[in-house]
């Protein structure tokens, strides 16, 4: 054999040698898989049709190849579907009143599962679901595979945004400082979880590689990944940006430019240092999706001084006849309780909202001093249940009633004649209301099939409790009885379509993000809110 032969022979058979080498390294103590590429299923809980809603995504693991400073409309459609399976399941109701496992983590760990994650984590999914407090539902997972030719672990951080009952009275706990409190004091707890999981992952033989986030949220858990994302920049600094990818859905606004500067990054993003806005997006790995018409993203309100991190992206709202045709054909498309999209708010429409509402609460500090625990404790009472109340459709007397509001979050050392007066005064109050949201009941027709709708039990059990706590709180009748309407229309997930209000929150439906995330291009979406004509 020549001397050059010999040579080429000795480097191929070296290189043979070196592939199953570099191959083992790259998946020693490997955790997940890799998957194919592809349409994967994943299921949300339908806050229609109070369901499990089985939707399909493409995935690839590619995804992750790139730099997080590039918008992906495919990764944005896999996040939302990661982010919606994130929600409580609506099987678990049956359960609600229950501590310990309980299945409400169930769709979000068969995605997991079914996109290659392993070793998942879940908080909070084992609690009640009438309880509150300043915390917020939060899974991790991971795969360990090649990735550009190099060992990465991709870590799915992914929030709760829906489903989660009591939970929801944090996001009207604004707090005293210039910052949303509710949403800023749960991030410390999941990045403390995310700073154990990668330490524990970078301890497993082969350790983790490049490591690769991947943050998500919807609503809540939108605010909260929003807010996280500029603490991973800054207390995570070994991470680069590139490598973290967050995308938020339906996301409020939770920060001033002055407030909570560590939590901040790439600050309102889409305006100029003048407030003007720019003409096109700047570099960021946040990508905040918000539908235009949805009303949940527009508080706290831009008009005091609210802004989010990163680069929004709006999704129209439209008035064009054949875009609301196919969006309506979508929108019946999940469940037998369809989502007409037609009859959802425009940008215009909730701006006239938001007037409203910036006119009646004034200041974040009049909400704050006047609003903001009356509110909370109607609305955790609108979400308490116990295990009669869920299995045998019982109704609290009036002393239960009061024991209840005893245990309020807001509520110390009450008057227990004001009290008392308070739930007789409530249950008088409660009729006319219950007439009113019976005006909407009736034979509802869909696909060809007939439905009674009527006012559900939980909303009759909640009437008297909620409307005793604005009452107990010295706030006028009309408005304890409107603020109650619109808690209890929301429960009922009746949409009136005479009421703007409600027609901006049904635009929070999962199911309107969906259609329209994949209808409209990335062309199609705008820097502020549009409506198309």
């Amino acid at each position: 054999m020549k001397r050059r032969d010999f040579c080429k022979a000795l480097a191929l058979s070296a290189a043979a040698l070196a592939v199953p080498r570099a191959a083992a390294e790259n998946t020693q103590g490997a955790v997940g898989r890799a998957v194919a590429d592809g349409r994967y299923s994943m299921r949300f809980r339908s806050e229609l049709s109070l369901t499990d809603v089985p939707h399909d995504y493409y995935y690839s693991d590619s995804f992750f190849a790139h730099s997080a400073l590039e918008y992906d409309h495919s990764l944005a459609l896999a996040s939302l579907g990661l982010v919606g399976a994130a929600f409580n399941t609506a099987a678990s109701d049956a359960r609600y009143w229950a501590n310990g496992e309980v299945g409400r983590e169930a769709n979000l760990a068969d995605a997991f599962a079914t996109l290659g994650f392993a070793d998942p984590e879940f908080y909070h999914y084992d609690i009640d679901v009438g309880q509150a407090g300043d915390f917020v539902g939060h899974s991790l997972a991971r795969k360990t595979i090649p990735l550009n030719g190099q060992r990465a672990t991709i870590v799915a951080v992914i929030l709760r945004g829906g489903g989660y009952g009591g939970e929801w009275v944090s996001n009207l706990h604004t707090g005293v400082g210039a910052g949303h409190a509710g949403f800023v004091i749960p991030v410390n707890e999941v990045l403390t979880a995310l700073r154990n999981y990668l330490a524990r992952a970078a301890a497993q033989p082969g350790g983790t590689g490049t490591v690769k986030l991947w943050v998500g949220g919807y609503s809540r858990g939108a605010a909260v990944a929003n807010l996280l994302a500029g603490r991973i920049n800054k207390d995570l600094p070994e991470i680069d940006r590139k490598n973290v990818f967050v995308y938020t859905f339906a996301t409020p606004m939770a920060l001033t430019a002055a407030s909570y500067p560590d939590y901040q990054l790439d600050y309102d993003n889409n305006h100029n240092a003048d407030g003007t806005l720019k003409t096109t997006w700047a570099a960021s790995n946040i990508y905040n999706i918000l539908s235009s018409g949805d009303l949940v993203p527009r508080v706290l309100p831009a008009e005091w001084g609210y802004h989010r991190n990163g680069n929004d992206r709006f999704l129209p709202s439209t008035q064009n006849e054949k875009e609301l045709a196919d969006l309506d054909v979508r929108g019946a498309s999940f469940s037998e309780v369809p989502l007409t999209i037609s009859g959802l708010a425009t940008k215009e429409d909730t701006d006239g909202v938001m007037e409203r509402l910036e006119t009646f609460f004034g200041s974040k500090q009049q909400f704050h001093d006047k609003y903001e625990a009356v509110l909370m404790d109607m609305i955790q009472c609108a979400f308490l249940r116990n295990e009669a109340e869920c299995t045998e459709g019982y109704l609290l007397t009036d002393e239960e009633v009061e024991a209840r509001l005893r245990g309020l979050g807001n509520m110390r050392n009450v008057d227990e004649a004001k009290l008392e007066k308070s739930v007789h005064n409530a249950s008088a109050l409660s009729r006319p209301l219950l007439e009113k949201l019976e005006q909407n009941d009736g034979n509802l027709t869909l696909r060809g099939k007939t439905y009674h709708v009527e006012v559900p039990q939980r909303v009759k059990q909640a009437v008297i409790p909620v409307l005793a706590v604005g009452l107990y709180y010295g706030i006028d009748s009309g408005t304890v009885a409107a603020m109650a309407r619109y808690i209890f229309m929301f429960m009922s997930m009746k949409p009136d379509s005479a009421d703007v209000v409600v027609r901006a929150a049904f635009c929070h439906h999962c199911e309107d993000y969906i259609s329209l995330m994949e209808y409209y291009p990335p062309a199609d979406h705008g820097m502020e809110a549009y409506t198309r004509a």
